[in-house]
């Protein structure tokens, strides 16, 4: 069985090892009563956030549903990861293994600014768009780097779930448009595996399992537009458990129909844009860069110097597109106006399950199992199911329900 990384449990740990929230001498144990703390009163968002994996084929609001603690009592534990480490490196779970390297490095690269280090390649990152939660700016926009970090194919990873003739896709953690060490999920394979189940004639239903946080824009308004040319072909049904924010609830918005699990959250919609200015840090090391180039704006936004007020206008009006096409998405997929979405739909904000069934964001609040009962119930009035084995001829990725 493999566990998924669960990217808010990422991001929180990120944000407090960026925070000095780390306990990196106490030895790693978690009782009951330390459990229960941070569960408070059936919490399960919060409770989720300590926890660096999850088993989807676990009830989402069930303790049994959360791997990997990563810490408590407001701090990460260096030696929980530590223990993530080798303990997922034994079960081959190979995105929270990853991960817990990632988090260590960020741990032990914690010293004076003076021992810091610059990757580029986050910074160039950085400064692209992004359709990402702000509380996971920290994963992909921090200049220090985080030496030795392994780079790994991203996949459209499936569920283990099976019955009826239904595909179920996952779209999980940071999504990227190619295969991307920043990413957990990437559109190329996404999407190739979505038109492998149009395609294939014993699918009958396509279930789309979202976890995600978001990701890069880049992508994301081809993909929406394949989404809902192709929706009319087979049924499409998006899932947020539990996660569906920014650039997932871009791609999930696109689905026939779109629900959410009671605990679960979506919206996020907006598009943030990071400049880093390096140029003290860089004086203080004693080192002086002279930038030698052609074309007016060829040097706009580097992060060798401040940025200047007309590079900082040209930016915020990419954004402004890159907002601007989202919010038509949103607004064309869910049958509403573009002023209801920018004005209903959170501005920004993600929405718990009750709030965004109320302002038209998803469909319905369901658990899986509901979710997949009620597919399989459309597909039997209205189809003659397929064999088993003829439902076998789909890509291995992708996990069909018989």
């Amino acid at each position: 069985m493999t566990i998924q990384l669960n990217p808010k449990g990422n991001a929180n740990a990120r944000q407090l090892i960026a925070d000095g929230k780390v306990d990196r001498d106490s030895a790693w144990s978690m009782s009951a009563d330390d459990e229960n703390e941070i569960l408070g009163n059936d919490d399960w968002i919060e409770y989720g956030k300590w926890f660096l994996g999850i088993d989807e084929t676990q009830n989402a609001e069930t303790k049994a549903h959360f791997r990997y603690p990563i810490g408590k009592s407001g701090k990460v534990y260096r030696s929980a990861i530590i223990a993530i480490r080798q303990r997922s490196g034994q079960q081959d779970d190979a995105g929270i293994f990853d991960a817990a390297g990632e988090l260590i490095n960020l741990i032990d690269g914690k010293s004076d600014e003076s021992g810091a280090s610059i990757d580029m390649n986050r910074l160039k990152i950085a400064a692209s768009p992004w359709a990402l939660m702000p509380e996971c700016i920290a994963v992909v926009a921090s200049p220090l780097a985080a030496t030795n970090l392994t780079a790994r194919p991203a996949r459209a990873r499936p569920s283990s779930a099976s019955s009826g003739s239904i595909a179920v896709l996952s779209l999980s953690g940071v999504i990227t448009q190619h295969p991307d060490f920043m990413g957990d999920s990437n559109l190329d394979e996404f999407m190739g595996d979505f038109m492998s189940a149009m395609n294939d004639p014993t699918v009958g239903a396509l279930l789309i399992s979202i976890d995600s946080p978001g990701g890069s824009v880049y992508g994301a308004q081809e993909a929406s537009d394949m989404m809902i040319a192709m929706r009319g072909k087979k049924p499409v049904v998006a899932f947020a458990n539990s996660l569906a924010a920014s650039a997932a609830y871009w791609l999930g918005c696109c689905a026939s129909e779109f629900y959410c699990t009671p605990s679960g959250e979506v919206g996020s919609i907006g598009v943030w844009q990071a400049h880093m200015d390096i140029s003290a840090m860089l004086q203080n090391a004693g080192i002086k860069t002279t930038i030698i180039s052609a074309g007016k704006y060829k040097i706009e936004g580097n992060p060798y110097q401040p940025l200047d007020d007309d590079a900082q206008q040209f930016m915020q009006s990419r954004v402004d597109d890159y907002y601007n096409a989202f919010v038509a998405c949103v607004a064309s997929a869910r049958n509403v106006s573009v002023d209801y979405v920018k004005t209903n739909m959170g501005q920004g904000r993600v929405l718990g399950a009750q709030d965004a069934l109320k302002n038209k964001m998803i469909d319905g609040i369901l658990t899986m199992p509901q979710v997949i009962q009620k597919m399989a119930n459309q597909l039997s009035a209205t189809t003659q199911l397929p064999s088993k084995k003829a439902a076998t001829s789909i890509r291995s990725r992708l996990s069909i329900m018989v």
